[in-house]
């Protein structure tokens, strides 16, 4: 049995209220029309799975290889500075405005200077950087200056690379990128009605020449001709985007006729339908660029999942664990005082460390960490579960534990936690379950199976809700969005 994505009834109604009275305009996917759509999907996606192959728990099919960068984007890896929020473009799918210059910046921090923003990156440890815009090479001094800064500073220790609409682009600017040390550039050909000229002149100077667009369904013959063409252009990599509704692009999706998918982001349905036949068709042929389609499902899994690993382990106790999913797991074991001793007696005699519990003041409250609670026997039948998320803030809210960190150019970053789940009962079976599942495995098991199996224990709304939950916060789930 497939896992709902999450709460479906409360996605609808938060997509509803989100978009006010144009979500009654908007041509959202009837019952019908998602049975259909699920079954040509599937058949395109057994298709690509004859040649192809499938990154991130499933949801990014490619051919032949990735670039590096998405590589970086993937593993969590990656930053993106958004060198100003200025485009000279105006494509119709674009999710924002674009028109205020601000200071570069990422998530909630902004950054006065190359030197600040390579502190931070080297604060964090990220082996992979891009610069995004807007359109960088509207400020291509600024852009310039930072790329060179990042290259400067950690050489092939980051690989950096940048998106641009090309309208701006000249072979002299390409070369100065190069000299700056810019692995790969991207270009949105849209922009240009598809035109391949700047990105062919690019390639004779930077070393990965990447197309990035969105997958426009009116455009799949014009696409399909220009996949043929970059094989020949120099062009090393094709990622395809799905199309994202937001409150700033849906009046020009809803005129395009488009149908709206519900979810944690909402997607265009034509534009992953488009975004996989061209996968399957480039397979068939035997293209040479390497594709790849990027979902929006794997960029609200993956992309949300790195922000939240990158966190949370400044915040986590010794007594806490990290999860797969990013974030903080406690679990607690709740018990007469003599058995909470007799545990803690238990796990001295084995070695464990002691920083990896802490015992409450009424000596009856054990919280414990994965690795030390594996080692009590016979388990606990029963045990508590809580979840927390860290996040980075641009200041101090005073609401919940947080921690300052100071960047080498002294610049301050805030970094805050909240209670995502709390007390969430676990006993009997479901104990050797969540064991099995996320404790006892180095790299989680299927997620349907899991669900399944916590079915199989008692199929009640109450326990189909509590497990969604659960693996909502320890693992990613594998599979592109489910239509509904």
């Amino acid at each position: 049995m497939l896992i709902p994505e999450l709460d479906r009834a409360a996605i609808i109604q938060s997509n509803s209220d989100e978009y006010g009275p144009d979500a009654a305009t908007m041509k959202w996917l009837g019952p019908q029309e998602a049975t259909e759509s699920e079954g040509l999907r599937r058949d395109l996606l057994e298709g690509i799975r004859k040649n192809g192959l499938f990154a991130f728990n499933g949801t990014k099919p490619f051919s032949r290889e990735l670039s590096p960068g998405c590589r970086l984007c993937g593993e969590g890896s990656w930053s993106c500075l958004f060198i100003n929020n200025l485009c000279n473009a105006g494509c119709f799918f674009c999710p924002a405005r674009q028109d205020n210059q601000d200071e570069p910046g990422t998530s909630t921090l902004t950054f006065a200077s190359p030197a600040d923003y390579a502190d931070y990156l080297e604060e964090f440890g990220f082996t992979g950087a891009s610069i995004s815009g807007g359109e960088p090479l509207l400020t291509f001094d600024k852009t310039a200056s930072f790329v060179k800064h990042i290259k400067d500073r950690f050489g092939g220790g980051i690989y950096l690379w940048l998106y641009t609409n090309g309208t701006l682009a000249t072979e002299d600017k390409f070369r100065k990128l190069a000299d700056a040390g810019l692995d790969e550039i991207r270009f949105n050909i849209t922009a240009t009605a598809y035109d391949l000229a700047r990105a062919r002149t690019a390639s004779r100077f930077i070393g990965n020449v990447t197309v990035e667009i969105p997958a426009i369904p009116e455009d799949y013959e014009v696409m399909k001709a220009k996949i043929r063409e970059m094989a020949d252009s120099g062009i090393s990599f094709l990622n395809l985007h799905q199309i994202r509704c937001t409150k700033y692009n849906v009046k020009h999706l809803s005129g395009r006729g488009y149908t709206f998918l519900h979810g944690p982001q909402i997607g265009i349905l034509e534009s992953e339908i488009t975004a996989l036949k061209l996968l399957r068709c480039a397979m068939e042929e035997g293209i040479k660029p390497g594709i790849n389609y990027c979902s929006l499902v794997y960029r609200n899994r993956f992309q949300t999942r790195s922000s939240r690993r990158r966190w949370a382990p400044l915040m986590a106790k010794p007594f806490e664990d990290v999860t797969d999913a990013g974030m903080i797991r406690m679990i607690r074991i709740d018990g007469k005082p003599e058995t909470i001793s007799h545990i803690i007696a238990d796990l001295v005699s084995k070695g464990c460390d002691p920083a990896q519990w802490s015992l409450g003041a009424d000596k009856g409250r054990l919280s414990i960490a994965a690795l030390p609670f594996m080692l009590i026997s016979p388990l606990p039948d029963a045990f508590k579960l809580s979840y927390a998320l860290v996040s980075m803030r641009p200041g101090i809210t005073y609401r919940n534990p947080f921690k300052e960190i100071r960047l080498a150019s002294g610049k301050k970053i805030v970094v805050e936690r909240a209670t995502a789940m709390s007390e969430i009962d676990l006993a009997g079976p479901e104990v050797e379950l969540f064991r099995t599942a996320f404790l006892e495995n180095p790299a989680p098991l299927d997620m349907n199976a899991v669900y399944g199996k916590a079915l199989s224990i008692d199929p009640s709304d109450a326990l189909q809700k509590k497990w969604q939950k659960i693996i909502q916060a320890e693992a990613l789930r594998s599979g592109l969005m489910e239509y509904y």
